[in-house]
């Protein structure tokens, strides 16, 4: 779990070059997939060795999803709406944390401690084909070349 922890903070480091290189919209889509492909690859019966690299490669694939689906959550919302988009992704996040735990033991419970993995793995799956589906947003899209972006109405009253 300290390569895992350690992966997902460390893929940061190396974010910004994968941006530039694939964009938004594939690097999501293809960490998705790998961490699909190596969530359901941890229910095979692997060496030690072969599960700590997948753990981490897990990690640094699942790492990536975090800042992306936040800094896409901002780009996507009106400015005003922004905070409110953030609370909705965070609350999902939570509410599938709670789901697919619960999923997981009753999965685990029927099939075996495997099928949770397999379970997991299916559902990166299918986000990952999600995401290609899905259309991608253009660059500089919702912004007038040259316009700066409108403020909020939020003022500052006085210095205090």
């Amino acid at each position: 779990m300290t390569a895992f922890g350690s992966a997902t903070i460390a893929c940061r480091l190396v974010l910004t070059p994968l941006l530039r290189l694939l964009g938004r919209p594939a690097l999501l889509t293809l960490t998705c997939f790998l961490a699909a492909l190596l969530c359901a690859g941890l229910a095979l019966p692997v060496p030690v060795w072969a599960l700590g690299a997948m753990l981490t490669a897990l990690g640094f694939c699942l790492g990536v999803g975090q800042p992306l689906s936040m800094t896409t959550v901002v780009q996507a919302a009106p400015a005003e709406a922004r905070s409110t988009a953030l609370a909705l992704r965070l609350t999902g996040n939570r509410l599938g944390q709670v789901a697919a735990a619960a999923a997981a033991g009753l999965v685990a419970g029927l099939a075996g401690v495997a099928a949770p993995f397999v379970m997991l793995g299916a559902l990166l799956l299918l986000s990952s084909v999600a995401g290609l589906r899905s259309p991608g947003r253009p660059e500089g899209a919702g912004r007038v070349a040259g316009k700066r972006a409108r403020r909020s109405g939020l003022r500052r009253m006085s210095d205090l």
